[in-house]
């Protein structure tokens, strides 16, 4: 029989500001030779806020107090209370995924609600977390092939592709809909410097200050579509590489299926806007860049499935973790805890074959993808190492060299390496850790450690012998 409780999400945009209250029922689960840990058996979302624009002070600083009071008028509507809450995700996306706006978030939350997972996602991440919440990662799971959820907001198209629940690949396109803003006068506004190249590539010659048809308007906007979708289809057209945030360093594989969410993608199912008055509602080309979306996807060829959730796919996310205990043999100093929020990386470490090459390329290629994803803090993540039941001298060496070398490498400014392990190889690898590391760089290794599904995790203080405390959290989607 599970337990209820009740977690919060909170998604601050460049554009908008969305809360939702979600309920997860958790069942214990463990046997007399470990300790118990707690798993999400079912979860239900309960109330979803208004969407809101995201109060800013500037282009990139969040108005907290304006944002503290969204968040006490929409506790009060759902009528829960900061006692309530047990669990909860923030995630801080766009221009406002800023190391000052998440400090100044966690020192609101602090003591008003549960213990949180805080997260400011890059173009990359914010992909990742929308593809789960829109059902794309899961879907990947029961077909055999590609798919590719594209998240279309105010400024952005962030797309990643998964494979049977695997990520294989992240991009994005400046492509959204503020990123041309019109008046009531049908004037345009302001377009975004990232689009006038695309813009005069195409031979538009929209400028800001001048006036623009509904056509004219319509034009840009199906183009913009055709560009997104011929690339996505492997054949791009209209100059579609001048959208991409950043060129592409690997082939795109073809996909199977392509899923739309974000504000756009909700927009898509809506009524099309036929004439320009119902456009300059908005202020933007949000409507008519979701209708003609629709209508090229139709014809495009791709195959087209539903999100389970658009607008709020990045929120569908709560926090909730499993507390625990680290293993007896550790290396960890007492003064660099504790440490709340670190972003776990999973290396595979094989148990029966050591391979340093092999090693070496599979560590390479997950730091830079960690350098993408995550916020340059210092630890900025934790190396999570799966497997090795045993591990002799030589291969001990190897492991430490290859890892701090590369640590190093990818993370020269961070002046501490956290590894976590699954075996019992805590306070060896350590060690190691240290006598190879230069003078300054701080240490911490831990074993015995269940994070496979574990995102993000705590560090606590000492509570019996070597052990800590620890908190593995995951981020629970819809």
């Amino acid at each position: 029989m599970g337990n209820w409780i009740t977690s919060i999400g909170l998604d601050i945009g460049t554009s908008t500001t969305k809360f939702i209250v979600s309920h997860l029922s958790i069942a214990e689960q463990g046997s007399p030779f470990h300790l118990p840990t707690s798993q999400i058996i079912d979860r239900t979302v309960v109330y979803e806020s208004s969407i809101y624009t995201t109060p800013l002070t500037s282009n990139q600083d969040i108005d907290m107090p304006s944002l503290a009071t969204i968040l006490s008028k929409e506790y009060e509507q759902s009528g829960i209370h900061f006692k309530d809450v047990k669990a909860g995700a923030v995630i801080i996306t766009g221009e406002t995924a800023r190391k000052e706006n998440a400090e100044k978030i966690i020192n609101y939350l602090a003591d008003r609600a549960g213990d949180f997972v805080v997260a400011t996602a890059g173009a990359d991440l914010e992909g990742i977390l929308a593809g789960k919440g829109s059902g794309a990662k899961e879907r990947s799971e029961e077909i055999e092939g590609i798919v590719a959820n594209v998240d279309i907001g105010g400024g952005t198209a962030n797309v990643v592709l998964f494979e049977a629940g695997r990520t294989l690949q992240t991009f994005t396109f400046h492509l959204g809909g503020r990123l041309i803003r019109i008046n009531d006068q049908e004037e345009v506004e302001y377009i975004s410097e990232y689009l006038r190249p695309w813009l005069e590539a195409n031979h538009f010659s929209t400028q800001t200050g001048g006036g623009i048809t509904f056509n004219e308007l319509k034009n840009i906007c199906t183009r913009m579509n055709q560009s997104l979708i011929s690339f996505l289809s492997g054949e791009p057209k209209y100059h579609a590489g001048l959208l991409l945030l950043e060129p592409m360093n690997q082939p795109l594989p073809p996909i199977n299926e392509v899923i739309f969410s974000g504000g756009v993608g909700h927009m898509m199912a809506e009524k099309e806007p036929v004439q320009m008055s119902e456009v300059t509602t908005f202020g933007d080309i949000g409507p008519l860049l979701a209708s003609t979306l629709w209508k090229e996807s139709k014809v495009s060829g791709l195959n087209i499935t539903e999100a389970k959730e658009t607008t709020r796919a990045t929120v569908i996310g709560a926090g909730m973790q499993n507390t625990e205990l680290s293993g007896a043999t550790i290396y960890v100093h007492e003064d660099l805890l504790p440490l709340k929020n670190l972003p776990i990386v999973r290396v595979m470490v094989d148990t029966l074959d050591f391979n340093t090459v092999a090693f070496s390329n599979q560590l390479d290629d997950v730091m830079k993808q960690a350098r993408k994803l995550y916020e340059v803090q210092d630890p900025p993540l934790a190396l999570g190492l799966l497997g090795r039941e045993y591990c002799s001298y030589q291969t001990m060496k190897s492991m430490t060299n290859t890892i701090y070398q590369l640590y190093h490498h990818h993370f020269p400014n961070a002046t501490c390496l956290v590894v976590i392990c699954e075996r019992d190889i805590g306070k060896a690898l350590g060690q190691s850790l240290k006598k190879t590391s230069h003078e300054g760089m701080q240490i911490i290794c831990i074993d015995q450690v269940d994070f496979l599904h574990g995102d993000y995790i705590d560090l606590g203080l000492r509570i019996a012998g070597e052990a800590i405390s620890l908190s593995v959290k995951t981020l629970a989607f819809g």
